[in-house]
């Protein structure tokens, strides 16, 4: 059932000093002016190991001091930018410690509901398609995370991206649907139209041991599936104009997954491309299997990863802003 959607009502950016981190900037920033959300940025700063002589300890403490101001300085040039577009900035916060766990921690004492993000940063593109601190958040929070992949040697775009649909594979499941919620909420955010589709395999009717795909398939049987699907996805799209938000949908016909919503998900058409995860063990175990791992690789467009385990249950935000800062090491930068 499509619940009704919340706002993003306060965004958290991690960064980490790199141009590649700085890709999600414009994304996170147009969301929170549209939907008049507070954005928040975060610094992670990683200790180093302590020197064990004294000679070196003097010498630690000096690069500490230097590597902190200079992260406090970062911060606040990316503080001025956004504040001259126009974005409601609440605060920029250097963190202590491993980068998943304190952002995660972040999120959870501040009662975030979005963070928006680059695949990777400092390590650059080549290390891996998914960042380990991404790949933490995605597994670890139960708020929507949305994956900026960026291009390697670009610089951090100055204009906000233009908006587009939002593209929402299903597969029929009520796990699959969870990620209506966050789509519709970004939907409304920023008055944009909600795309559904849901791929139908051929229906087989022979294989041939030495092929690796059926030589035929059976039309008329494949045509009845598509029909039930279209009638399944069509109901899906009716509810959502019940809530005032413009959706189409479409059950296409095809023998993988990746390649159909990837053929649907063009830059010149679709903005944003959400799916809905278990959260059990990274995105090798994604709702869709695979088919999300690659998504998030192969898109040329962002993606919006969802993990929801507490069914019916409202997030609790926190009392007070002194409260919910007790256990988190970070400054702020005004």
């Amino acid at each position: 059932m499509v619940q009704a959607a919340s706002s993003f009502r306060s965004i958290l950016v991690p960064l980490d000093g790199s141009r590649l981190a700085e890709q999600a900037v414009p994304l996170a920033s147009l969301i929170a002016q549209r939907a008049g959300s507070k954005l928040r940025l975060a610094l992670v700063h990683e200790l180093p190991p302590a020197p064990l002589d004294p000679m070196s300890a003097k010498m630690f403490t000096s690069m500490e001091l230097a590597t902190r101001k200079a992260e406090r300085a970062y911060l606040r040039g990316i503080q001025a930018k956004l504040r001259e577009a126009g974005t409601r900035l609440s605060s920029a916060v250097t963190l202590t410690g491993a980068p998943g766990p304190a952002l995660a921690q972040y999120v959870r004492e501040m009662g975030m509901d979005l963070v928006v993000m680059a695949t990777h940063g400092r390590g650059g593109v080549r290390r891996a398609w998914l960042g380990s601190v991404a790949d933490h958040l995605i597994r670890s929070l139960e708020v929507p995370v949305l994956l900026v992949r960026p291009g390697e040697g670009v610089a951090a775009p100055n204009r906000p991206p233009g908006v587009g649909q939002i593209l929402v594979p299903l597969d029929g499941s009520p796990l699959a649907e969870e990620a209506l919620e966050p789509a519709t909420a970004l939907a409304r955010a920023l008055d944009a139209e909600l795309t559904l589709m849901q791929l139908v395999r051929p229906i087989l009717l022979s294989t041939d041991p030495a092929l690796p795909l059926a030589s035929s398939y059976d039309e008329e049987l494949t045509a009845m599936c598509r029909a039930q699907a279209q009638d399944y996805i069509n109901d899906v799209v009716e509810r959502i104009h019940g809530q005032g938000l413009r959706a189409t949908g479409l059950a296409v016909v095809g023998w993988n997954a990746v390649d159909a919503i990837l053929d649907v998900a063009r830059p010149e058409r679709v903005a944003v491309v959400v799916l809905a995860t278990h959260g059990r063990g990274g995105l090798r175990r994604l709702a869709l299997g695979s088919v999300a791992d690659k998504l998030v690789r192969g898109a040329e467009v962002p993606v919006l990863v969802y993990r929801r385990t507490g069914r019916g249950k409202t997030r609790k935000r926190p009392a007070g802003r002194a409260g919910s800062r007790g256990r988190v090491a970070a400054r702020e930068s005004r």
